[in-house]
């Protein structure tokens, strides 16, 4: 009984938006018992192919809602590339590039914020600094 209460619970959350489907995941990961669980991922599995049709051409707004607001990383390498803008690497691998003239002092290292902006930006700032810079994902 508990399981099928789990189930729907998890089923309403995902037919209302009110859940993101990694929470939702990391509910049926929680269940014990093998048997609760892979009812549970059938279960989620179904309510996907309905949440998929419902929100055909609105993709972008749920990728953005379910991403987080801002990541924190360490500065592996800086580049300067044409303009004198700076290509950024950081210690999780994404690559990021200036897209401002703000002129910045950082260095190999440092530890930044990444954050999201107006109209799909990013601002990266060092932790702790006053001064940030527009940013665009590379890689």
């Amino acid at each position: 009984m508990r399981t099928l209460t789990l189930i729907a619970l998890l089923l309403a959350a995902s037919g209302s938006g009110a859940d993101s489907i990694t929470n939702q995941l990391k509910g049926c990961a929680s269940l014990e018992k093998d048997s609760e669980r892979l009812a549970c991922y059938d279960a989620l599995s179904r309510s996907l192919d309905e949440r998929a049709e419902e929100d055909f051409g609105r993709e972008q707004k749920r990728i953005a809602e379910e991403a987080p607001d801002s990541i924190k990383a360490t500065v592996d390498r800086i580049r300067e590339a044409a303009y004198g803008k700076l290509v950024i690497t950081l210690d999780n691998g994404q690559v990021w590039r200036q897209n401002d003239s703000t002129r910045v002092n950082w260095n190999e290292g440092d530890t930044v914020m990444v954050e999201r902006a107006l109209f799909g930006s990013f601002m990266m700032k060092k932790e702790g600094g006053a001064r940030s810079m527009r940013v665009k994902r590379l890689k």
